[in-house]
């Protein structure tokens, strides 16, 4: 079984979970979000900070299931300022094609998104209307580019 759930309010914390074939007998059970992870640390001990909300969520829909975690993995994720993805040139040099920042929605879109690079990358026009991704909303942000 999947699932996802989102908050009615104007609260940012998601959820979801899937089976996970690599730990039989137990479903991941993860928050959309959470505190900044040092990469270098990021299988440090969970904390209160970590893992609040997804025990909270446990115990309020999933009754006699553990609300601390058997197994703990943090996720590691580009986050854009808006949360969408940049799918575009590089304004300076045109054989760049730019794919970054899915905030944690990457590998659901893959097919559509490997479909948009390729035409990119063969100057084709996209099949979609790329504007809500191109790096130019961020021109307002101090920026690399």
């Amino acid at each position: 079984p999947t699932f996802i759930g989102y908050p009615r309010s104007g609260r940012a914390f998601h959820f979801y979970g899937l089976p996970v074939h690599e730990y039989p007998d137990l479903i991941k059970i993860c928050g959309h979000g959470g505190p900044p992870v040092d990469p270098d640390h990021r299988d440090a001990a969970p904390t209160p900070a970590t893992t609040g909300n997804v025990s909270k969520l446990i115990k309020k829909f999933f009754k006699g299931v553990a609300t601390t975690p058997s197994i703990y993995e943090s996720c590691m994720y580009t986050n854009s300022p808006d949360e969408n993805p940049v799918l575009d040139r590089h304004p300076q040099f045109n054989n760049i094609i730019i794919g970054a920042g899915f905030s944690g929605h990457g590998f659901k879109l893959s097919p559509v998104i490997g479909k948009i690079l390729c035409e990119l990358a063969l100057e084709l026009s996209p099949s979609y209307d790329l504007t809500p991704f191109r790096v130019e909303r961020f021109k307002t942000l101090k920026s690399a580019l």
